[in-house]
């Protein structure tokens, strides 16, 4: 896109939420960042609460509204910090950024989205772009020198090596769903699959017959948001608690276009399939 071009587009006004702790000298000291949930552009990127203006709203209405939606708080002042325009493929957002230090009620993610208190350098990736220069911002306010977040995948933390992985550096992965308890399928991953499930937030398993990481959903759209990773009791075996998105309504885990992978049942005679075909699978795979 050229300059001209994203200057003829017009701003979309938002509203963004920088939450911060104090600590006990009452410094500022930790921040809130929350993912981007699926159904939205740049799905699992982390970034500042908020969102657009409504009829009527300035800066704060917006953010007072959103942050009771979103996150189901009740914000008490909010300080205009800083306003930033930000050219996006799909957007032009002018983004308004108000410092907000005392709130009520328990932050809860009614859009799906995870939660992280974060200081200099963040440790969550990837970042939106549009939360980049906040970070500088708060890096020149601190007197903080050095990089203030990732640019690529962070380095493999400690817990992975409490995993027990098999010879071939593998442990097998059930997903399984939130709202129904269903099983919808098992996986395998590798140290480097669960660390990018961590950190995307939605789940990537290891393909052994392709011998590649296999980000669930890339062809199909089908992509599972993590909503909690487990290990069992003798750590040899992964379980995500997952909200499995789908085609056209339809939660779609199976590459059969089925609910989930286990659809066979044995009724004594055989096995037989007792799960209806959701999605024609030639339709969603290329």
């Amino acid at each position: 896109m050229t300059e001209e071009q994203a200057q003829e587009r017009k701003a979309v006004d938002v509203a963004v939420g920088v939450l911060v702790r104090r600590d006990a000298q009452g410094r500022e000291d930790e921040f809130l960042l929350t993912s981007r949930p699926p159904g939205k552009v740049y799905p699992g990127h982390w970034e500042f609460p908020g969102g657009k203006f409504e009829a009527g709203e300035d800066a704060e209405a917006a953010l007072r509204r959103e942050l009771q939606e979103e996150l189901g708080i009740t914000i008490g002042s909010a300080h205009p910090w800083r306003i930033e325009v930000m050219d996006y493929p799909h957007a032009r957002v002018r983004l308004h950024f108000l410092k907000v230090f005392d709130w009520s009620g328990e932050l809860q993610m009614h859009e799906g989205q995870r939660m992280a208190w974060q200081r200099l350098p963040v440790q969550v990736w990837p970042v939106l772009p549009g939360t980049v220069p906040v970070l500088d911002w708060f890096a020149s306010e601190a007197g903080f020198a050095g990089v203030t977040h990732a640019s690529r995948l962070p380095a493999q933390p400690t817990w992975l090596d409490a995993v027990a992985w098999d010879e071939r550096g593998l442990v097998p992965a059930i997903a399984q769903e939130a709202g129904s308890k269903d099983v919808l399928m098992v996986a395998w991953m590798n140290r480097e699959a669960l660390l990018e499930t961590w950190a995307r937030g939605q789940a990537v398993y290891w393909s052994r017959s392709r011998q590649r990481l296999w980000h669930k959903g890339e062809e199909s759209g089908h992509v599972q948001t993590v909503l909690d990773v487990r290990l069992d009791c003798d750590r040899d075996v992964v379980l995500l608690t997952v909200r499995q998105e789908g085609h056209e309504g339809h939660g779609v885990a199976c590459h059969t276009g089925r609910h989930s992978c286990f659809f066979h049942q044995l009724d004594g005679e055989g096995w037989a399939a007792v799960e209806p075909v959701l999605v024609d699978p030639e339709r969603i795979y290329r």
